[in-house]
């Protein structure tokens, strides 16, 4: 048994900061609904590519019939398109598309450019509001590292 109080068993930093990530983006994406799942759709679709409508259904944690009707309105609407898996001829591969990429980059840039409502009134200052995305920046980079990673 480890007495000494400077060494800990409980989660890590990065886990801590993690945990804490998820759970603020959460909370944005109850605030942002209906377009909250097409977006979370759309950033996994970036970051693994493409993927199995089972594989998206379970990293979004929706049931597949829901994600059907989803990625049908994207398909729809130009932003991800579905295609055979290859070496399956009954999976499906969900990708997005140029568009979906570049709407989803513009939403970012949107996101960075106008002050969120969540944040502290001090966030209209300019050079505040430069450091907070820098720090988002970052944070963003090391979880997709961190994803990488595994």
């Amino acid at each position: 048994m480890n007495d000494d109080p400077d060494q800990t068993s409980g989660p890590s930093a990065d886990a801590e900061a993690t945990a804490a990530m998820l759970e603020w983006w959460e909370d944005l994406e109850l605030r942002r609904e209906p377009t909250g799942l097409a977006h979370r759709t759309l950033v996994l679709l970036e970051h693994f590519g493409g993927l199995s409508p089972g594989r998206l259904a379970r990293l979004l944690r929706i049931p597949t019939t829901s994600l059907s009707r989803m990625t049908a309105k994207l398909a729809q609407a130009g932003l991800v398109t579905s295609a055979p898996a290859p070496g399956d001829g009954r999976g499906r591969i969900v990708t997005a598309t140029r568009a979906g990429l570049q709407l989803l980059a513009e939403l970012r840039a949107e996101r960075l450019t106008e002050p969120s409502p969540l944040l502290p009134e001090h966030a209209e200052n300019e050079a505040v509001r430069a450091g907070l995305a820098g720090l988002l920046a970052a944070l963003h980079k090391s979880l997709r590292d961190h994803d990488g990673d595994r």
